[in-house]
């Protein structure tokens, strides 16, 4: 049986993927609690034989906000960027490179924030 994604492309079911959907959510809501959706279709793919999720319609971050574990990984990995390099920056006061590399990541923390609050209204 074949389903289309959002962008009209169709990707078959592979003959040896023997989980369904339902199954396929339920491992995905196990593997939420530890993982990003980046991590969990990786295991998908080496542990599961899942080639994509796209195979029932959907993107694992869809899955991810049906199960209610949606949060913006990528605003959270730039402030620990940020983070990082003050702490860095606290020790190593003379770092003119990593003074700038670190208004480069505040800034780019702004925008994705700026971005994220936006797409919430």
């Amino acid at each position: 049986m074949e389903k289309t994604n959002l962008m009209g492309k169709r990707y078959p079911k592979p003959v040896w993927l023997k989980l369904s959907e339902e199954d396929l959510i339920k491992l995905i809501a196990e593997l939420a609690e530890k993982y990003t959706p980046a991590q969990t279709g990786l295991i998908l793919r080496d542990r599961y034989g899942v080639p994509t999720t796209k195979v029932f319609g959907k993107k694992i971050s869809a899955y991810f906000k049906e199960i209610g574990k949606a949060q913006n990984f990528e605003l959270d990995n730039a402030q620990k960027k940020v983070e990082k390099m003050k702490e860095h920056i606290k020790r190593n006061k003379t770092d003119k490179k990593a003074k700038h590399k670190l208004q480069k990541a505040t800034s780019h923390f702004n925008a994705l924030k700026k971005y994220s609050d936006k797409r919430k209204r």
